[in-house]
């Protein structure tokens, strides 16, 4: 139960930091696009798209991170990663409303179990053709 546990904090982490990292780069080097300090509205859809395909890419790194942490039921635990990015995000959603269009918002949550589940499932293939 512990490693189940931690393997899914460990994706969480993963996900959580690579987030915040491509958010500092994006903002160091185009600082136009993100929003500026007391803005609420992205400048542009691109962006936005550009955002929603790097969150797509955590969330499959997220969940082979998470399905390496774990022992068993690899593509499960991430699955449950998934699940966590979807409530995270609908919390985010009720509370911090930051002014995304709602296609963001819901397209970000509509995503996250399965792109975690993509991440899960490539590091099973992977460690089932790996010779024994």
């Amino acid at each position: 139960m512990r490693r189940s546990l931690l393997a899914v904090v460990v994706g969480c982490a993963a996900w959580v930091a690579a987030r915040m990292a491509t958010f500092a780069a994006v903002a160091a080097w185009f600082p136009d696009a993100l929003p500026q300090p007391g803005e609420d509205v992205f400048p542009s859809t691109g962006s936005l798209l550009a955002m929603l395909g790097s969150d797509v890419l955590f969330m499959i790194v997220a969940g082979y991170v998470t399905a390496a942490a774990a022992r068993r039921v690899q593509v499960g635990h991430a699955a449950v990663l998934g699940a966590a990015i979807v409530v995270f995000g609908l919390a985010l959603m009720l509370v911090g409303w930051r002014g995304e269009p709602l296609w963001y918002q819901v397209t970000l949550v509509a995503i996250a179990v399965p792109a975690a589940v993509t991440g899960g499932s490539l590091h099973s293939q992977r460690r089932d053709a790996a010779p024994r």
